[in-house]
């Protein structure tokens, strides 16, 4: 039995549409967590939370830039401890 037919047992035969996303419109996590201050492990949790939106790419996290924006902007001059940021979603 070859790997392909073992891999064919288990999985779904059907091909999947993983098209990559344009780039242009979107930061890593590394980006987007220099832009808002973050370390890069805390982006994946806010968009797991949907205070970020972005796109998940395999095991990797795509994040908006329109969102990054929304959300500097939303919490312009507050503090990165500051209680108010986790009632803003």
């Amino acid at each position: 039995m070859t790997v392909l037919t073992r891999m064919n047992n288990r999985t779904n035969t059907q091909p999947t549409n993983n098209t990559m996303p344009d780039l242009a419109e979107f930061y890593t996590t590394q980006e987007a967590a220099e832009k808002l201050g973050f370390h890069v492990k805390t982006i994946p949790m806010m968009l797991r939370n949907k205070t970020l939106d972005g796109v998940k790419f395999g095991r990797s996290w795509l994040v908006s830039k329109k969102s990054v924006a929304e959300y500097l902007k939303k919490t312009d001059g507050m503090s990165k401890n500051d209680p108010r940021r986790k009632a803003e979603k």
